[in-house]
């Protein structure tokens, strides 16, 4: 379910948005003047989406090797 809290709640009820985006790991979309303007997550969701990018990135740029490639060099 989507939450979507005005921006002034930003100042006054910190707290209220945050525990939502900490226990549902789901996004809070905060309004300015009615309109959607910025979404927050947890920090463990934005480092999960950090390393996820990373990763892609690897792949993209062909930094990647075979389980079995992996497994020799951790031995």
């Amino acid at each position: 379910m989507e939450i979507i809290r005005p921006s002034a709640d930003l100042r006054n009820k910190y707290k209220e948005i945050s525990e939502p985006c900490k226990s549902v790991q789901e996004p809070v979309y905060i309004t300015v003047n009615g309109k959607e303007d910025t979404a927050i997550i947890a920090s463990k969701v934005f480092n999960l989406i950090q390393k996820i990018n990373e990763g892609i990135a690897d792949a993209n740029a062909n930094r990647i090797m075979s389980l079995e490639e992996a497994k020799n060099k951790l031995l």
